[in-house]
């Protein structure tokens, strides 16, 4: 971390003032988080009167840091630089994307001369692993490859941003999008029209592939229909409950189960409930007042039909650092669900190795209508046979808590 804030500080003692309030600052934010992690130095410079010698010492520490890295030092044919200065001259000349075919015949040229198909495909993995290109040899996927990551951030900024004209603000399917998460290709189109010289709509197709790819946008089980669950306008979980049940239709409810997590990335949700609108057929709740139904997929929640009859639900939660599961189930059963806590516990493991996330989590419940994102016990707390639950003044047994999801025997 390099801050520049020193340049109007003449005296040395203000500077060192300044530098221990901003370290006592950044402690503050970081604190009790795992992204602390990723801070390897600070540097307190002037880019005004410091000297070459203090930029050296930066440049090297920097080296110092890089040196540490997977990447560093592995061995790459003279071939696939040579392809990767074509790839960076065509994203320089302003050609944002390209068809792997005509990339495959770049490749071919006697001055770089990678005849196998095979081979150029593994040195454009090489680049996306770079974080040079985006290009995944999947179905759907394979036919392009985007040189400038920057250009895919610009057109993702166009559907997620609400900087939009007022004639799409006022639109049917803006309403659409922010009410439900469902995304038409009509208003894909519009919205990508804000940026008309980056050409995005030319290459509609491809876009919309790359972000289901990354569980931005994601198609509803067995429908063609996109959503973009980021878009949903929040909605808190008691107004959930209260759309989806009937007070005088009581249903039964397992505790939650919860993933406790010191720090949860932003997008991790994302991968969650796009992983579970995949599998399951979401929900649908009917409006009588407004003789309506939607989705029953709000921001940071999600509820999905276990089966064909529509009695047991899955519902899906996000807290601040914490990711709750909770079955409800119409017929009142005392069912176990250690499958759906198993699923997710591989799925979380498959992520982390995915994206390479140095997170971790710990188990964790909450009682049946209790508060999961302030009011949970771990394993180490539940050693009794009951305890009182703060949150609703009573005595709750730990069988209830842990029964329902079977727990794994190396979490206890």
């Amino acid at each position: 971390m390099i801050h520049f804030a020193f340049n109007v500080l003449k005296e040395p003692s203000e500077r060192e003032k300044r530098q221990k309030q901003f370290k006592k600052n950044l402690r503050k934010v970081l604190n009790n988080q795992e992204k602390k992690g990723h801070l390897r130095n600070i540097h307190f410079i002037s880019n005004t009167e410091d000297t070459d010698i203090v930029f050296e010492k930066i440049r090297k520490d920097i080296s110092r840091q890089a040196m540490d890295m997977e990447d560093w030092g592995k061995d790459c044919p003279l071939k696939w630089l040579l392809f990767q200065q074509v790839l960076l001259k065509l994203k320089d000349n302003n050609v944002p994307i390209s068809s792997t075919n005509a990339l495959l015949k770049i490749a071919k040229h006697k001055d770089i001369d990678i005849s196998e198909d095979n081979e150029v495909k593994q040195c454009l993995q090489y680049c996306h692993d770079m974080g040079t290109v985006v290009y995944f040899d999947e179905e759907n996927l394979a036919d392009h490859v985007i040189l400038d990551p920057k250009w895919l951030i610009n057109a993702l900024r166009c559907l997620v941003s609400d900087k939009i004209d007022n004639v799409i603000e006022v639109s049917d399917d803006w309403e659409t999008l922010t009410d439900t998460g469902q995304l038409t290709d009509a208003l894909i189109s519009l919205l990508f029209k804000k940026e008309p010289e980056l050409k995005f709509e030319e290459n509609k197709a491809h876009l919309i592939e790359v972000m289901k790819r990354f569980d931005i946008i994601v198609n509803l089980k067995k429908s063609t229909a996109l959503y973009m669950p980021c878009m949903i306008k929040s909605c808190s979980f008691s107004e959930v409950q209260k759309q989806f049940g009937d007070e005088n239709q009581p249903f039964y409810k397992t505790s939650w189960l919860c993933l406790e997590f010191k720090f949860l990335p932003p997008a991790f949700f994302n991968h969650i409930i796009a992983w579970y609108i995949k599998q399951y057929q979401v929900h649908v709740i009917i409006d009588k007042v407004n003789r309506s139904k939607r989705n029953a997929l709000y921001r940071q929640i999600g509820i999905f039909d276990l089966d064909l009859s529509c009695c047991e639900q899955l519902v899906v939660c996000e807290g601040p650092n914490v990711i709750a599961l909770q079955v409800w189930d119409s017929r009142k059963s005392n069912k176990t669900y250690g499958d759906l806590e198993t699923s997710l516990y591989k799925f979380v493991e498959t992520l982390r190795k995915h994206y390479n996330l140095n997170i971790s989590y710990t188990n964790a419940f909450t009682c049946t209508d209790g508060d999961f994102t302030i009011n949970r016990k771990t394993i180490k707390d539940l050693t009794t046979v009951d305890y009182r639950c703060s949150e609703h003044k009573t005595i709750h047994l730990v069988a209830d808590l842990i029964n329902p999801w079977t727990v794994s025997k190396q979490l206890l």
